[in-house]
């Protein structure tokens, strides 16, 4: 992605904050924010705020280039936006990036200032964790930004991850119920690829439910802890593709249904938590044409966002609520499932319609003019 402009702008804060405006065509506001002091780089991407103000996760990754975090921090922006919509969460679309290795550069200053940098904006976007970004950092970002969710008290939702994974389950169960006409799981066989917080809650669910696992992880142990745990089959990383399943599910990083994987693929359906699982819109032309069936990502993980979305009201978290919802999922993807055949789209492209129906439209647009944000015990007028 080439950068057209950039439009700089200092403002003083405490960690001697830089902020940088990039304009990205279709996007409201795309920010560099850095900081000398604390070693700070970090990308806070608006997509839209059509039905809300922006939430999205930050995630704490290692990139080879800024342009490769840049193009991460809009990929997802836009997912966030797609999610919402199709949720009806009255939430917009944003995403955060803070670029760093989270095992080895993650510090509290370094999560303070990036909480600093959220709080500028004054609510127009609200972040949460992501991948290398737990319940404690936010936590520790919370020291600085009220603009936060997700956070470990009692009033809150805490790690989404369970709901996350429930809503990915949801979503297996109309697949199998589309391919076979039941969703029950067993005697199938579900291939997970990714055993961190998602995937570890994602192979417990389809143990107890008779499922045959096949799991992997870029870090073994990881993966081996999950075999142990639930007897499943393990793999390298590489031969997940190919492996005999009824259900792929990818559960870490995005772009893992490309031209090269694609056709490596022996499963009768993909439905799995991790964000922008495409390469590319075209991919989804590619598994229809090898007759395996799509669940849209922004659909299947929409769980965690229903969850922390949940927590925003003025009586607080409502678990039971958050289940009810994230439930619902199954239906939408049914729904979705029936829209593509009937129209003879791809599942993909069905769900961007309805997402792009929601937003034109300002269906599930947010009504409320108080959020009421209890880890800080005030009231924030969003209005």
């Amino acid at each position: 992605m080439v950068l057209i402009a950039e439009e700089k702008r200092e403002r003083k804060t405490k960690y001697g904050l830089e902020f940088e405006e990039i304009p990205i065509t279709g996007y409201e506001k795309v920010i560099k924010v850095t900081s000398r002091e604390v070693r700070l780089t970090a990308i806070i991407a608006i997509h839209n705020t059509v039905l809300g103000p922006a939430l999205g996760g930050t995630r704490i990754q290692s990139y080879p280039t800024f342009e490769a975090a840049l193009n991460d921090a809009l990929r997802l922006s836009q997912g966030m936006t797609y999610k919402s919509a199709v949720s009806r969460v009255g939430w917009g679309g944003g995403k955060s990036v803070i670029i760093a290795d989270p095992l080895k550069e993650k510090s509290d200053d370094l999560l303070m200032a990036f909480g600093e940098a959220v709080a500028q904006l004054e609510g127009k976007y609200i972040c949460a964790e992501d991948v290398g970004c737990g319940t404690k950092d936010v936590l520790v970002m919370q020291r600085t930004n009220p603009f936060i969710v997700g956070l470990p008290h009692q009033k809150s939702s805490g790690d989404p991850s369970p709901y996350t994974a429930w809503g990915v389950l949801c979503g297996m169960q109309a697949a199998l119920k589309k391919l076979y006409g039941s969703g029950s799981f067993a005697g199938r066989r579900v291939a997970i690829q990714g055993a961190g917080s998602v995937g570890a809650c994602l192979a417990d669910y389809l143990f107890r439910r008779g499922a045959e696992l096949v799991v992997t992880d870029l870090a073994p142990r990881r993966a081996e802890r999950l075999a142990q745990l639930y007897g499943a089959h393990l793999c390298s990383p590489r031969e997940i593709y190919g492996i005999e399943c009824d259900i792929f599910a990818p559960c870490a990083l995005g772009a893992v249904l490309n031209p090269q994987t694609i056709p490596l693929l022996r499963s009768r359906a993909v439905v799995g938590a991790a964000n922008n699982q495409l390469l590319r819109e075209t991919d989804a032309e590619h598994l229809a044409k090898r007759g395996i069936l799509y669940a849209p990502d922004f659909v299947v993980n929409a769980g965690g966002l229903i969850n922390v979305s949940c927590e925003l009201q003025e009586a607080g978290y409502d678990p039971a609520l958050s289940l009810e919802q994230t439930s619902h999922i199954a239906d939408q993807l049914l729904f979705i499932f029936e829209n593509a055949e009937r129209n003879g789209y791809t599942t993909q492209r069905a769900a961007m319609r309805l997402a792009e129906y929601n937003l034109r439209f300002g269906i599930g647009r947010r009504k409320e003019g108080k959020i009421y944000f209890h880890h800080s015990h005030i009231a924030l007028d969003l209005a």
